[in-house]
């Protein structure tokens, strides 16, 4: 339940009300598939396998797929004279399957770019390090096999020509901001919840818990805040691979009664509506619906800098930004504690911020990418 995959059921659902024959294929189907009743039912769900794969058989068939696509394509018997049109919404180890197939094809960069650290320690670490590196590679290269590229954000468009082609620009990269429908959020903050009668500063984080998000960033500024006297409350929505990490550093801290973790909800709009401020602390982010959202809401945006935030929030003229570090959370989080005018200023620009995102205009521009 991210920001892409709630764009792509929006973006499904449109295409079937425009009569298009659409096909949605995922790797399998999944416990968590929580947005999946939302896709309309003119738009067929197709698996490549009938449940998820484990252990040995997850490792054996993600190599094949990096070394041997044909093969990994014929097994999972995808046909592609099935379709006139390949759409990849989100840049992952399947593009390497889809970029040796004749189909048009297209691919949209949702994930920011980064350099990764292959130091290794033992011969262990060494082969798998090694290995990775390579199936990474692959999967780099196989982007470039793509009819046409989408990036979400400048800093993603930057990073895949830094990262990958080692800052040359080989070929056109187009930007195109992800955009939401937000015509029915501020219906659904009206939803009742159980409020807090805390007077003082609340802030509000709706993120995937896992490693890139860096939440424990947050943990380690407020407990560094509290020993300065600062008195505010932290709720974090989301679930992840982190949740029990977190939940246990905030114990060792013992922050409970500063940090609150509800894990998923359905409807988050009425937190981040009752918050002052929404906490981005990612140590990269390709662009960060969330931050649109909450701004709709009337609930400002303090981030780091990690990719696609820079663009939501324009370099720091609709929301604070900060230094992309546990440093640069504490100094965001108490720099709107020592300003109380930070709040107003930033609630001025909402409208100004939200107009480089429009959902209509978003969808006019990829019906022209498709060529619907």
């Amino acid at each position: 339940m991210g920001g892409t995959e709630i764009l792509l059921v929006n973006l499904l659902n449109h295409l079937a009300e425009k009569g298009c024959d659409v096909t949605l294929l995922l790797p399998n189907p999944s416990e968590k598939d929580v947005l999946l009743k939302r896709v309309s039912g003119k738009v067929p769900v197709k698996y490549l396998f009938p449940i998820e794969l484990k252990g040995f058989k997850k490792l054996f068939y993600k190599n094949l797929l990096v070394f041997f696509p044909r093969l990994y394509t014929r097994l999972v018997g995808f046909e592609e004279k099935d379709y006139d049109l390949l759409v990849c919404f989100k840049d992952c180890f399947h593009s390497i399957m889809f970029s040796r197939m004749k189909l048009s094809k297209i691919l949209w960069i949702q994930n920011q770019p980064f350099p990764r650290d292959y130091t290794s320690h033992s011969l262990k670490e060494w082969f798998g390090y090694s290995l990775n590196r390579f199936q990474i590679q692959r999967m780099n290269r196989s982007f470039d096999k793509f009819d046409q590229i989408i990036c979400v954000s400048e800093a993603c468009r930057d990073g895949y020509i830094n990262i990958y082609h080692h800052g040359v620009q080989k070929r056109e990269l187009r930007v195109l901001y992800n955009a939401l429908d937000l015509s029915g959020i501020e219906k659904k903050a009206e939803e009742y919840i159980e409020k807090s009668d805390f007077a003082g500063l609340k802030f509000i984080i709706v993120i995937r818990l896992s490693y890139e998000k860096t939440v424990d960033r947050v943990i380690y500024a407020a407990d560094k805040l509290r020993a300065e006297g600062y008195e505010f409350r932290v709720t974090i929505l989301g679930d992840g691979m982190e949740f029990e990490n977190l939940q246990k550093l905030i114990v060792d801290y013992k922050l409970e009664n500063w940090i609150t973790m509800l894990g998923r909800v359905d409807n988050p709009f009425p937190y981040m509506k009752s918050a002052d401020w929404f906490l981005c602390p990612s140590s990269r982010e390709s662009f960060a619906l969330t931050l649109i959202e909450s701004i709709t809401l009337g609930t400002p945006v303090v981030t780091t800098k990690c990719g696609g935030p820079e663009d939501v929030v324009g370099q720091g003229k609709y929301g604070i930004l900060t230094e992309n570090s546990t440093d640069g959370v504490y100094t965001g989080m108490k720099k709107v504690m020592d300003d109380p005018s930070l709040l107003p200023y930033f609630l001025s620009k909402k409208e100004e911020c939200l107009s480089r995102f429009n959902y209509k205009e978003w969808l006019a521009e990829v019906d022209s990418i498709l060529g619907v």
